[in-house]
């Protein structure tokens, strides 16, 4: 297909970004509230010590989302180029290969995490009050991995198959019942943590449901059984391109690992507590996951732009694309920075009752923590535009430092300071990563020419 008569080759690319990044920003919205209204109705019911059980299991979501995005970033952009150099069979072949590796890679995590949950629960920083509960909802919520997987990575074909609103409804649909079905287990059947769990799985069924049928229909050609087969080249090509979020996720799950203890351990020898502090991080990072998850929505929806403009070597959409979302992530970070600091209560009124050192250091961390989340957009912004023009390694250089200097300074800083070397450590790295990412890119935009 010549690229002239595709829209993502000439359409204007802010009207191009709105229909394909609402969409998106939307999806990934609805994705973070999961764990989100998880813990709303698990701090309304349980209390803190539900929520810092559902923060020691957040890092299983960068663990399915590492291995995730390995095989859904890699399939989805190289079918987006294949596609923009007009091989349609080659993108069917991307599309089926990816949906195989998702599918063994969602199975692969389940197995792991039911082997060895109780050592994961240790490892991820659960106090002693803490680990019953976390113990309970993370052998609960691995069955739903599989489904995860499959629905993160089938989305993306979705998108790039030209229906964004499709691909949203299916993020949508699983958000909705999970949001029912947790108020339904925890309040009128008192389930208690196990009721939050089930409904969490149950809502990533009911997406992956409606990718599969989808799938069954795709636009750009039908999906056939040798479209499934995975060979060493589709396998070397996906893993290179999906290897930069892929190595961000395995990179986050590593630090929140090194954040949760650092926030037990230091925690518990300040006035906040152990299952205090890791509690009011937790909360504060799923409230920052959703203004950052329209940033994530915003620089995945310029992807098909990106890549198709790339591949007909229009460098100049290619650019215009990326310095528009950019734009768009510091503004949403402005907005979330107002947020902390207007509306610090209302905020953790969401989330149950709240006092002592459970509220004061939630207060500390929005405001300390968070100082520089302004700048946080610029890195999944430069890792996706990297990914797009199929630079990997730049990509993968992007990806891994935020988190990479996050972990070092957090195993250096509390040492000297206690807890507020954790708090400081926030600011340092988004004001380093922000400055290293965007130069990365720049420099890459002007070898494009």
């Amino acid at each position: 297909m010549n690229h002239k008569e595709n829209p993502l080759g000439t359409a204007p690319v802010g009207r191009l970004l709105l229909q394909y990044a609402i969409p998106t920003i939307i999806s990934t919205l609805m994705a973070s509230l999961y764990n989100m209204v998880d813990q709303m109705f698990i701090g309304q019911r349980i209390g803190f010590l539900g929520n810092a059980a559902t923060t020691v299991a957040y890092p299983l979501t960068f663990l399915c989302g590492a291995l995730t995005l390995l095989f859904s970033n890699g399939s989805a952009v190289n079918f987006n180029v294949s596609n923009g150099r007009g091989k349609k069979e080659e993108a069917l072949d991307f599309a089926g290969a990816g949906l195989t590796l998702l599918t063994a890679e969602g199975l692969f995590t389940t197995a792991l995490v039911l082997l060895f949950t109780p050592y994961i629960v240790n490892l991820f920083g659960a106090t002693q009050e803490v680990y019953p509960y976390a113990l309970t909802y993370m052998r609960l919520i691995a069955p739903g991995f599989p489904f995860l997987a499959l629905t993160s990575g089938g989305t993306l074909l979705i998108r790039s198959d030209g229906s964004p609103r499709y691909a949203l409804v299916c993020s949508m649909a699983g958000v909705v019942l999970n949001f029912i079905l947790d108020y339904l287990f925890l309040f009128p059947l008192n389930m208690g943590i196990a009721g939050a769990a089930i409904a969490t799985v149950l809502g990533q069924v009911a997406s992956a449901i409606l990718v599969v049928a989808y799938l069954l229909r795709f636009k750009t050609g039908k999906l056939l059984r040798q479209h499934f087969a995975v060979t060493g080249s589709k396998i070397t090509q996906i893993m290179s391109i999906g290897a930069a979020g892929s190595l961000n996720q395995a990179a986050m799950l590593v630090m929140n690992q090194v954040l949760n203890s650092s926030l037990s351990h230091y925690g518990a020898l300040s006035e906040y507590g152990g299952s205090e502090a890791l509690a009011a991080a937790g909360v504060v990072t799923k409230v920052n996951f959703l203004f950052y998850s329209t940033i994530i929505g915003c620089s995945i929806g310029g992807q098909p732009i990106m890549g198709f403009n790339f591949g007909a070597r229009n460098y100049k959409r290619v650019k215009e694309t990326a310095y528009m979302i950019y734009r768009y992530a510091f503004v949403i970070g402005a907005l979330e920075t107002l947020c902390f600091w207007l509306f610090p209560y209302q905020i953790l009124s969401l989330f149950g009752s709240s006092a002592g050192g459970y509220e004061a250091f939630a207060l500390r961390y929005m405001h300390e923590f968070m100082l520089l989340v302004i700048l946080a957009g610029v890195l999944p912004v430069s890792m996706n535009a990297m990914v797009s023009i199929k630079k990997p390694l730049n990509g993968i250089i992007i990806s891994l430092s935020k988190q990479l200097v996050l972990i070092v300074l957090l195993l250096i800083l509390p040492r000297f300071m206690g807890i507020d070397g954790v708090l400081i450590t926030g600011p340092i790295a988004d004001f380093l990563v922000a400055v290293a990412a965007f130069t990365v890119v720049r420099r890459a935009f002007r070898q494009l020419g």
